[in-house]
């Protein structure tokens, strides 16, 4: 993925910002399934929990370990790697900081973004509208019991997921992910978890005390995001997705604002970023990292790059019927 793409990738937003939106006109589904799925959005994020996962994807295994804490003044959580360069990430609130070793670079940037154990927006009824609920078998994960989530979508616009979410806490122990033709293309798993008995001190960075002299970098986000214009247009929209947001941001290297805007199903979301046409623009064309799908292609002499964790054929869609309406 190129440096551009990168930037994009760490702007897509969290699917909870606005999920409420595409929550109206719910077809009914399995109540025992849809109550298990309300209990894991608010576990995520509300319990404290520290554990140690694994995420994999096609051949390509990684190891982390997570520790989460709340209290009256906020929501923390720490994130590192175990495997492979080292990698810690902290989060206080909306702040989070990067700190890269290696390279002695600490990235720093503002929002929660969507990552496990945190997979569901905070209204989770939306949902059954386009995806059927279900509930399976309870099984062992990690030394604790979990009850089955199945969630399979009534089309090809999207993924199929299932989840194993712990019978006490609601927490989810694991996540899979399944393309269009049922193929398991994504996992996050425990392999140990501990909920409850998380105290604050367990979050303190290992590198920020050492990092003083090292290379920062701000976030790719201005702070001042201003609300799009709504000159930019999906002509064939696909079905279920709703466009949630529209703003134009300031993204480092940039020296004009990029139109960015996300639609939602309620579950996966889709980022559109547009900006003008540079000089030395990236070779356009398809292609894929982990679950997420990417499309760039030049439109009205802006550069278009729509990404996300939906089927390659839904960014399509999405790409080849983007139209400018402005002046």
């Amino acid at each position: 993925m190129t440096a551009r793409r990168l930037q994009f990738a760490g702007l897509i937003v969290a699917l909870a910002i606005a999920a409420s939106g595409v929550a109206q006109a719910a077809q009914p589904a399995s109540t025992d399934a849809l109550t298990w799925l309300r209990k894991m959005a608010d576990a995520a994020h509300t319990l404290d929990y520290a554990g140690t996962f694994i995420y994999q994807h096609g051949s390509t295994m990684e190891t982390s370990r997570i520790v989460h804490f709340t209290d009256a003044s906020g929501d923390y959580e720490k994130l590192e790697t175990l495997d492979g360069p080292p990698r810690e990430i902290v989060r206080d609130n909306d702040n989070v900081t990067c700190y890269l070793p290696r390279s002695k670079t600490v990235l720093i940037d503002k929002g929660q973004r969507r990552r496990f154990p945190t997979l569901l927006p905070a209204q989770v009824d939306g949902i059954t509208r386009n995806y059927d609920l279900h509930t399976g078998a309870v099984r062992r994960v990690a030394g604790h019991h979990c009850q089955a989530i199945r969630l399979t979508p009534k089309d090809k616009l999207r993924y199929g997921h299932e989840f194993c979410v712990e019978t006490s806490s609601g927490l989810p122990l694991v996540a899979r992910m399944y393309d269009e033709n049922g193929k398991l293309i994504e996992l996050f798993a425990f392999s140990t978890i501990k909920i409850g008995g998380i105290t604050r001190d367990m979050l303190e960075s290992k590198y920020a005390a050492v990092s003083g002299d090292w290379k920062i970098e701000r976030s790719v986000l201005s702070e001042h995001a201003v609300k799009g214009d709504g000159v930019w247009q999906v002509e064939d929209r696909p079905a279920g997705f709703a466009r949630l947001t529209e703003v134009q941001r300031m993204i480092a290297g940039q020296p004009q604002p990029v139109t960015h805007i996300v639609f939602s199903d309620g579950l996966a979301a889709v980022s559109v970023f547009i900006e003008p046409l540079p000089a030395d623009a990236p070779r356009t064309g398809q292609s894929r990292q982990g679950a997420v799908n990417i499309v760039t292609r030049p439109v009205a002499n802006h550069l278009v790059t729509v990404m996300g964790e939906v089927p390659a054929a839904t960014i399509m869609q999405i790409a080849n019927s983007l139209a400018f309406k402005g002046q």
